[in-house]
């Protein structure tokens, strides 16, 4: 939640009395949207210590940076758009974080796999990327998907039921739905 505002900076808690994250809004993620909030409300009740995070449309970052300073070892951040990529790197060091790497690419540029991904975008990518988004998530991983539409939440979870996905919660916000699966 924004705590502090001045200029074009914004400063938000994933929760009351909690980890500041610093931000130039100047893509995607500026911690207002339900999906974002939804996803920093899982962010602060899950164990991330140690952990590999892959942000899928990273936008701002804020996901990232909210996994690093709950201890996640390391983010990797990837969006199609140089100006969220310019952008983010700009939010890490605003935040004086340096296990984050940005990748101004597709899915297919990433070749790592990951304990978290977090897939905060539009249900059509995350239909057409299930199997890569499947081939990055490590066995015993979490995918926290969000920025569902309603309409394709059933579509979603069994596609992911199928290669063997435990649905862990199902958040219905406003507009759209979060999830968060078990591979």
């Amino acid at each position: 939640m924004k705590i502090v505002e001045a200029g074009n900076f914004e400063i938000y808690n994933i929760k009351p009395n909690a980890i500041p994250i610093i931000l130039n809004c100047n893509a995607f993620g500026s911690g207002e949207h339900e999906t974002t909030k939804s996803c920093l409300e899982i962010i602060s009740k899950i164990d991330l210590h140690g952990k590999k995070v892959l942000d899928v449309g990273s936008g701002t970052g804020i996901l990232s940076f909210a996994s690093l300073k709950k201890g996640a070892k390391l983010a990797v951040c990837f969006d199609i758009s140089l100006e969220a990529c310019i952008n983010l790197k700009e939010n890490a060091q605003y935040n004086r974080l340096n296990k984050i790497y940005t990748v101004c690419s597709t899915i297919d540029a990433i070749k790592s796999t990951f304990d978290v991904i977090f897939a905060n975008i539009y249900s059509s990518i995350i239909l057409s990327n299930i199997k890569k988004i499947d081939d990055l998530l490590n066995k015993g991983g979490l995918l926290i998907a969000s920025g569902i539409n309603y309409e394709y939440n059933f579509e979603i979870r069994n596609e992911f039921t199928k290669l063997g996905y435990e649905t862990l919660k199902t958040m219905f916000l406003e507009d759209y739905v979060t999830m968060v699966l078990k591979k």
